[in-house]
């Protein structure tokens, strides 16, 4: 045993564990998120501790998106100067539907725009024209999806009674079913906000 530990094999069987883990610290603070580690550590800054206080937590962003570019997964952080809004205005065709009462008599109708994060991760520092360009590509994409979340918005308002969307409470429960099934039709937590601009129930 003696003769087995001498100070050469120790030397280098410390160097070994070193090398070892100096390699398995740059692995970590250094190889994409997309590949698996033990741990995943990310960098911010300020302002991204700032925002990450009001955002929940995500995990890393995939670099692959599916069907239709949509990427997949929870939304991305942006820089976002105070006062700024926090993502792109879509605005949806007016909705006219039947509520589901009794004879269907009563009818809803509604105009609204949704609030969504816009993809880009520097979306607010771009250049106008760049930004511009960011906006046109995304719009792109979302029309793609737009049949589909027509047909949701169109599906979760006539399956709505009157006393379901008469008070307060009802109209914010009704903008909470509609952003989660409109994110869960787009593969990413897109829509933060839905705005009723026209809610007349007759």
């Amino acid at each position: 045993m003696k003769k087995f530990l001498t100070p050469k094999i120790m030397i280098l069987a410390t160097a070994a564990l070193v090398l070892l883990a100096v390699g398995a610290t740059v692995y970590i603070l250094f190889a994409p998120n997309t590949w698996w580690k033990p741990i995943y550590v990310e960098w911010r800054g300020d302002e991204a501790q700032a925002a990450e206080a009001t955002t929940p937590s995500i995990g890393p962003q995939p670099t692959t998106p599916p069907q239709g570019g949509i990427p997949q997964g929870p939304q991305p952080l942006s820089s976002i100067q105070s006062g700024q809004p926090t993502g792109v205005m879509y605005k949806l065709d007016p909705k006219v539907v039947n509520l589901a009462e009794p004879g269907g008599l009563r009818y809803l109708q509604v105009s609204m725009v949704l609030e969504i994060w816009p993809l880009v991760e520097n979306y607010y520092t771009l250049e106008a024209d760049d930004r511009l360009a960011a906006e046109e590509r995304f719009q792109e994409l979302i029309d793609s999806r737009r049949p589909v979340i027509d047909d949701i918005v169109t599906t979760i308002l006539s399956s709505k009674q009157f006393n379901d969307v008469a008070s307060i409470e009802g109209k914010q429960e009704l903008k909470n079913e509609l952003t989660e099934a409109i994110n869960n039709t787009l593969g990413y937590q897109g829509v933060i906000n839905v705005y009723f601009t026209e809610f007349v129930v007759q």
